[in-house]
């Protein structure tokens, strides 16, 4: 648990101090000693844990978890699924991109892609669920959950960043 504030808590202050309505959450890191495994490159687990921090990140600067907070409305990922395409080894600098991207029946579709220079790393493609006071919320009730939160993907070709637009 401290692990997991020590962590997230810097994220959330600075995206809360720097809450600007943005649909697209850039994060620059750097790999720490701690998230290196035995084969002396970032552990599988831990991006998981960083991609998580950007979409924490999203969630505040766009402001979505105040709307949804509002509405009683919590998401909570339902499926991920990580794409690992190069190795990060320590101290290399990287950023996190992540976007909210369309909905898919009552699921909302995040990507995050983690960058170095113009290269893409991995990518996490992640969805999202919608539970409310009644449970689980339908697709039309989720997708007015997500009005105006939604943005284009990240243009990509051949696993390198061929666009920064917003």
């Amino acid at each position: 648990m401290l692990s997991y504030l020590s962590r997230t808590l810097p994220v959330l202050l600075r995206a809360a101090v720097a809450r600007d309505g943005a649909l697209v959450s850039r994060i620059h890191r750097r790999v720490r000693l701690g998230e290196i495994d035995i084969n002396l490159h970032m552990n599988q687990a831990v991006y998981a844990q960083v991609m998580e921090l950007s979409r924490a990140d999203w969630l505040i600067r766009s402001g979505a978890l105040m709307r949804w907070r509002s509405q009683g409305v919590k998401a909570v990922v339902a499926s991920q699924r990580i794409v690992y395409r190069r190795e990060l080894s320590r101290n290399t600098r990287y950023t996190l991109d992540t976007r909210a991207l369309g909905m898919s029946g009552r699921l909302l579709q995040f990507q995050t892609n983690l960058i170095v220079g113009n290269r893409v790393h991995a990518r996490n493609d992640t969805e999202a669920i919608f539970i409310g006071p009644q449970g689980v919320l339908g697709a039309d009730a989720a997708a007015a959950a997500c009005e105006g939160l939604l943005t284009k993907a990240l243009a990509i070709d051949d696993w390198r960043v061929t666009e920064q637009g917003k």
